[in-house]
C-alpha cells in the first residue's frame, strides 16, 4: 500500500481533530454548568435557612414566624434556657372582629400561663417597619442581645436585615414553621417551592437594593 502525504491532507486531519476537541470541550463545559446549576438549585432552599440560636437576653417572635408554631418554638427555647424572656410581635393597627392581633395574642398568652412572654406591639406592615418596632421593645426591656424567631426560609434575610439595621445588638436566629430539615427537597412540595421562590426574590431585593438605602441603620 502506498500512502501519499500531502500538506492538504495533513491540514484536513488537523482541522477535524481540532473541531472534535472543541466539541468535546464544549460538551464538558455544558456538563459542568448543568451540574453546577442542579447543585445550586438543590441548595436553594437550605441556603435560606439559618437555625443557630445563641443564649440571649430575649427571643423575638417576628410576625412572619408562622404564628403559633413560631411562638411554640420560642417557648421551647425559653424553657431550655436560651433566654429568660419572649417578645411576641403582634399588630395593634388592624382589628379583626373588634380586636387587634395584639389583644388576641395577649389573651392567648394569659390563657396558657406564660408570664415570661410580653407582647411587642407593631404598627407597620413592612419588614423595615417591624425592625423599628422591635428596637423600641428591646429598649423597653433593656436587652442587648436577641434571638430572632421567624419562618425557616426567611431566617437568613431576617438575620441580615436586623444585623444591618440594628448593629448595636447581638443577633442570632432560629427557624420555625415548616420543618426546616426538609429544605433540601423543597421542590417536592409546590407550596415550599413557591415560598422558596418568593423568599429568594425578597432576599435578593434586600441584598441588592434595600440594604444600601441611606436610612438603613437605626440608632
Amino acid at each position: 500500500m502506498i500512502c501519499i502525504w500531502s500538506p492538504e491532507l495533513h491540514s484536513t486531519v488537523h482541522n477535524r481533530r481540532s473541531s472534535l476537541s472543541r466539541r468535546l470541550a464544549l460538551l464538558a463545559i455544558f456538563a459542568l454548568a448543568a451540574a453546577l446549576i442542579v447543585f445550586l438549585l438543590s441548595r436553594a432552599g437550605s441556603f435560606l435557612v439559618v437555625d443557630h440560636p445563641q443564649p440571649s437576653d430575649v427571643i423575638v417572635v417576628l410576625e412572619g414566624s408562622g404564628d403559633t408554631p413560631g411562638y411554640f418554638r420560642a417557648l421551647h427555647l425559653h424553657h431550655e434556657g436560651y433566654a429568660p424572656k419572649v417578645l411576641l410581635n403582634a399588630n395593634v393597627s388592624v382589628k379583626i372582629f373588634g380586636k387587634t392581633e395584639a389583644e388576641m395574642a395577649r389573651e392567648y398568652v394569659h390563657g396558657i400561663g406564660e408570664p415570661a412572654t410580653e407582647i411587642c406591639p407593631t404598627v407597620g406592615t413592612s419588614a423595615f417597619a417591624e425592625v423599628a418596632d422591635v428596637q423600641f421593645c428591646l429598649q423597653r426591656v433593656g436587652a442587648s442581645s436577641a434571638i430572632l424567631m421567624t419562618s425557616d426560609f426567611g431566617t437568613r434575610r431576617a438575620l441580615s436585615m436586623f444585623q444591618k439595621r440594628l448593629p448595636q445588638y447581638r443577633w442570632s436566629v432560629a427557624a420555625a414553621s415548616t420543618p426546616y430539615h426538609f429544605a433540601e427537597s423543597y421542590w417536592k412540595h409546590r407550596g415550599w417551592a413557591k415560598t422558596v421562590l418568593q423568599e429568594w426574590e425578597d432576599f435578593l431585593e434586600w441584598k441588592l437594593v434595600d440594604q444600601w438605602r441611606g436610612d438603613v441603620v437605626l440608632h
